[in-house]
């Protein structure tokens, strides 16, 4: 069988290299700038999607006070808790080894979040407001229990220490007291983050390719 020489060229940009060896460097060495500039497209998919999922509990937990809290929701109070939830959302990072995506929140959102036993620090109870001590967006009237005049305390039929407000002939119930509160998980941040994360991956990895094309003129 006769020898024969094989030539393998490739063309690249309209650039033509007898050396495929030499042209795939260039166009891995080309192709490896262009893929780092899409870091920016990555920063900007990563803003949009923690945005998005601020957003997302933001209109989860935005019901009217009391029916906006249910096993899995939060009513809308001020609106302080779900603000730091807003502003926290935060990218950092110029290259795909330092972009790092935060959201958090408030210490009461991680409360929210996680849940957590409340222990009264210093008194004997905590002094858990009720209905008759909350405004109509479910905040307290007062800053502490000690502010109300003519209370007293009494255990109801239940077995319950509560502070009541005499006015006039009427007793009204104020504060229920308690040794510990716990508060349930019902913000589901991480669980709104995992559910939307294919969404995010597959938005990003389509317009970064997208910018790859396009810095090669493709």
């Amino acid at each position: 069988m006769a020898g024969s020489n094989l030539t393998v060229e490739f063309e690249f940009r309209s650039q033509r290299f007898q050396d495929a060896s030499q042209g795939l460097r260039v166009f891995y060495d080309t192709l490896k700038k262009d893929w780092d500039g899409t870091a920016k497209v990555l920063s900007v998919e990563l803003r949009s999607f923690l945005v998005s999922v601020s957003q997302a509990l933001v209109q989860r937990h935005s019901g009217k006070w009391p029916a906006g809290t249910t096993d899995k929701t939060l009513s809308s109070r001020s609106g302080g808790m779900l603000k730091t939830i807003v502003d926290s959302v935060q990218v950092n990072g110029g290259t795909f080894s330092t972009i790092q995506g935060v959201i958090g929140g408030s210490a009461i959102a991680a409360v929210q979040e996680f849940g957590a036993t409340i222990k009264p620090k210093s008194a004997s109870f905590l002094t858990i407001p009720l209905p008759a001590a909350l405004d109509s967006n479910g905040l307290p009237i007062k800053k502490s229990a000690r502010e109300w005049e003519n209370t007293f305390v009494a255990k109801t039929k239940k077995g319950n220490l509560v502070i009541f407000q005499k006015r006039g002939t009427a007793i009204i119930p104020l504060y229920v007291l308690k040794t510990s509160v716990t508060i349930p998980p019902r913000l589901g941040m991480q669980d709104t983050l995992t559910a939307g994360l294919p969404y995010f991956v597959d938005r990003a990895m389509d317009r970064m390719v997208k910018a790859v094309l396009a810095a090669q003129g493709a």
